[in-house]
């Protein structure tokens, strides 16, 4: 295998790793607050954790590449999933565990915002869809292994522990490839992306209108892999198993759904199928809300993340169109800033809601959010 393919491969198997460990909490939390006697809606406050971790490394991308290289952050953001993922096993109460989920977050954000830029720069649309496929695969994974864990121990723990021996296997191998993104950043061209400063960045419109795409999207997507299991389970009395393999389904429906975007993209463009998937996502939401199809509206989950799929990377993808190329750099790292930020905010007004007016309020929260997301796209197209 040459260099350029060799690369490719590290940077799918990069984001298949920053989606193993992220779906694991929505699943294990129910089991988790039984064993450690909390409520429910202490899950918001561990999230906050975890998201200002990742808000802080992403924001603050150019910086950390240029300090130590995008081998470097690899193997740093790699090293602190891989602890972070230990330290939730030997945790003795849940107060520990927004600690723990800040240092995953600083791990996950710095993989993130680095290999997104990175594939931005050098590769198509149609490879940064595959790109957030692959996380796709990580975020389906994540759910299958917990809910295996819980129904053949009924403990949570082993499946934490087979998600960190998977990540050290990976970090084994940026270790091992190390010096493929060093030859490739000595043999490309005159990077003049981040030239321009965060303060300049900051004062375009545009950027603001992306930022604010990115906050209330993401904060759907993943508020609602979160909170889905504990809504199915603990409000519309859907059995364990059933919950489990519909948001295994939710999360592997981003992985079916970015491979056909991948193909659709350069026909349809980025904003036209992000336009149509957010539509069929409103459809799902709205089975999912009035719990048609399946038990509780799970058959609307897997709609959802059809539609879902597109978007995030389709909006990264095109960031050189909303800005001049010596904002991208900072612009990508705000945006995903902006998404972590999100998760910061809402899963404290989540908690909030759950615990005063009941979990049943969420569906239309996601639904609310989601339609605030694809008329905020409209207004920018048309600008």
């Amino acid at each position: 295998m040459n260099r350029s393919k060799l690369l490719l491969l590290l940077c799918f198997t990069a984001f298949i790793s920053l989606g193993l460990p992220d779906a694991l909490l929505g699943v294990a939390w129910p089991t988790m607050a039984d064993e450690f006697s909390t409520t429910l809606d202490r899950l918001g406050i561990i999230m906050t954790g975890g998201t200002i971790g990742y808000a802080l490394s992403s924001f603050m991308i150019g910086a950390i590449v240029s300090r130590i290289g995008l081998a470097g952050l690899l193997i740093q953001s790699a090293s602190l999933t891989v602890i972070a993922l230990v330290l939730f096993v030997f945790v003795p109460n849940w107060y520990w565990m927004p600690l723990v989920a800040l240092i995953a977050g600083l791990g996950g954000g710095g993989i993130d915002a680095g290999l997104n830029a990175y594939v931005e720069k050098h590769y198509s649309s149609r490879i940064m869809q595959w790109l957030h496929a692959s996380f796709g695969v990580g975020v389906t994974l994540g759910p299958a292994i917990m809910t295996l864990s819980l129904a053949m121990t009924g403990l949570w723990r082993p499946g934490y522990l087979l998600v960190a021996f998977l990540m050290l296997l990976m970090l084994s191998a940026f270790i091992y490839y190390r010096g493929l993104w060093s030859d490739q950043s000595d043999t490309g061209e005159n990077d003049t992306q981040g030239s321009a400063s965060m303060l300049a960045t900051l004062k375009l419109p545009s950027a603001w209108l992306s930022m604010l795409a990115f906050f209330l999207y993401t904060s759907a997507e993943i508020g609602l892999g979160f909170w889905a299991f504990t809504l199915l389970t603990e409000s519309r009395d859907v059995v364990l198993a059933t919950a489990g393999l519909w948001v295994t389904i939710y999360w592997g429906s981003f992985t079916v759904g970015r491979v056909v975007a991948g193909v659709l993209a350069p026909k349809l463009g980025e904003m036209r199928l992000t336009l149509y998937g957010l539509f069929i996502s409103l459809i799902g939401l709205v089975f999912f809300t009035l719990q048609m199809g399946g038990p509780g509206g799970v058959y609307g989950l897997a709609l959802i993340g059809l539609g879902f799929a597109p978007t995030f990377p389709a909006l990264l993808s095109t960031t050189s169109e909303r800005v001049a190329k010596a904002h991208v750099t900072n612009l990508i790292g705000m945006q995903i800033s902006a998404a972590g930020m999100g998760l910061v905010v809402m899963p404290l007004s989540l908690g909030l809601l759950v615990s005063n007016v009941g979990l049943d309020v969420l569906a239309h929260v996601f639904l609310a959010m989601t339609a605030s997301v694809l008329l905020l796209l409209i207004s920018m197209r048309k600008r």
